[in-house]
């Protein structure tokens, strides 16, 4: 019986709809920024969005993560209600001493990132909506623990229209420029929030627990540190391409990131939302290793098709979405692609560590990743501009996966370890389908070059799976997860 790998699927299936829904808002309003926005413009947008994140680690310190973990220690439904309520009040009190602070760090942030206070209101704004947004967050993450993958999708839809609604009048109709973007989001995630606190706190009851929270911020900790070193490594290029090139450079490698992290938004963090909460769950049950074995291969077959699509249609992508001053990011999409896709892989080492409840050496492993990448940033944007950020970018995510699953196989002898040879029939067939792709269309626009590009792509993904990346034991598990067995899976409340 495939029953462990056909409830992921099951679930996981609905979970990818609603942080796809989740996530369209972000990549429907791209062709607005792209159109309203120089890339000088968008720069600065990208560099305000790197403090916003700062503050969105340091306001979580890694709670999604830990609330995850600590709501399956609670076996009992009162101990996880008051696991939920405790974590939704703390994130409340940050969120309300973040607000009073909002525009004195504005103005520090300002000075830090641009020398001069002329961006202090929009930095204000931005560090205000990002209160805001980790309260959102952590209500889907409760949804999410719950395997209420139908509210998640309501939830999502709701965000999608606010967030529309309101980047249309603040930045389109009032013209406010990157202000709008965050007034915007700062609108849509006051009134969200606000419903969904009142809706679950109604349903768990307010009650605060002073060791919960202990809990979570001690296995919630090491995330944070970990985080602002991840946000450091995409930092860096940034701003060595703003003190080398231009604000436009910044722009333009900005752009190219937010198109390659469509993989992670639409893919990998969906597939992360039902995997973590699966091998979390499965600490306290029997563990089929082979079916689980199985999902993560065909996720990186999926993840690695879809990098190959979108890296192949980049020529179409912005001929549709952006001005032609965005073009000389195309040189740099594959690496920049291959980079998440590659990310996408490493999550599973990740999810291993914090099953095992290691999670104090992540951060090291992001220190010693911000010093190779920054090492390989000053030499590599230094000698090529902006194609050297890509393949610093890339050569920093290759040391990363390198050493988490090095340390994964140390500290989760009972987890099946990363197979190199594996991912590497899979990752291979799609580098010869781009290189083919590249010779045969280059950056031409053409409707016929673009149905010939998506059947490359689907070339790629038969011969993956029924290459040796999948194999024949994870043939036969897909044979019996076909709609009819799948139907017929263990079904949880939705």
């Amino acid at each position: 019986m495939a029953s462990e790998a056909a409830t992921i699927l099951k679930h996981g299936w609905m979970f990818m709809l609603a942080n796809v829904v989740n996530r369209a808002a972000g990549l429907l309003l791209l062709p607005l920024y792209t159109k309203l926005l120089a890339p000088a413009e968008f720069g600065v947008y990208a560099l305000v969005v790197v403090v916003s994140d700062l503050l969105a680690v340091m306001l979580m310190i890694g709670m999604n993560n830990a609330f995850t973990a600590v709501y399956f220690e609670h076996a009992d439904e009162d101990g996880r209600r008051r696991v939920v309520s405790t974590c939704l009040l703390a994130l409340i009190a940050s969120s309300v001493a973040m607000f009073a602070l909002a525009y004195p760090a504005g103005v520090g942030a300002s000075w830090a990132m641009f020398g001069t206070p002329d961006h202090a209101a929009v930095m204000a704004v931005a560090l205000g909506s990002v209160a805001l947004t980790t309260l959102f967050e952590l209500a889907l993450a409760y949804y999410r623990v719950q395997k209420r993958s139908g509210l998640c999708l309501a939830v999502s839809l709701a965000k999608v229209v606010a967030l529309l609604g309101f980047n249309l009048l603040f930045l389109w109709a009032l013209n406010l420029g990157v202000a709008g973007i965050f007034l915007a989001n700062g609108a849509s995630f006051a009134l969200l929030a606000l419903l969904l606190m009142v809706a679950i706190l109604k349903q768990t009851g307010v009650s605060f627990s002073w060791p919960v929270l202990k809990r979570v911020a001690l296995l919630g900790m090491p995330y944070a540190p970990q985080s602002l070193l991840d946000i450091a490594n995409n930092f860096v290029s940034r701003w060595l391409l703003n003190i080398l090139l231009s604000t436009a450079a910044v722009g333009l490698f900005a752009f190219g990131m937010r198109l390659s992290q469509i993989l992670y938004m639409f893919l990998t963090a969906s597939f992360l939302q039902i995997w973590s909460v699966s091998r979390l769950e499965s600490q306290h049950a029997a563990v089929d290793h082979e079916q689980a074995d199985f999902v993560f291969h065909l996720f990186v077959v999926l993840l690695t098709g879809a990098g190959l699509g979108l890296a192949l249609t980049a020529p179409e992508i912005l001929w549709l979405i952006a001005s032609d001053d965005y073009t000389p990011v195309l040189s740099c999409m594959p690496f920049l692609v291959l980079a998440y896709v590659l990310h996408g892989v490493r999550m599973n080492s990740e999810v291993a560590i914090l099953k095992a409840k290691r999670v104090g050496v992540l951060p090291w492993i992001s220190a010693a990743s911000l010093a190779v990448g920054t090492a390989l940033a000053v030499v590599l944007v230094w000698r090529w501009g902006l194609l050297g950020a890509a393949l610093a970018n890339l050569g920093r995510e290759v040391f990363q996966i390198v050493v988490t699953e090095t340390v994964r196989r140390r500290l989760c002898r009972d987890e099946i370890p990363l197979n190199a040879a594996r991912i590497g029939w899979i990752l291979a067939p799609a580098a010869v389908a781009y290189a083919a792709g590249w010779y045969l269309f280059g950056t031409e626009v053409d409707p016929r070059m673009t149905a010939e590009k998506v059947l490359l792509t689907l070339a790629f993904l038969v011969a993956a799976i029924f290459g040796p990346g999948i194999g024949p034991a994870g043939r036969a598990t897909l044979v019996k997860l076909l709609p009819g067995n799948l139907r017929r899976a263990p079904s949880s409340a939705s």
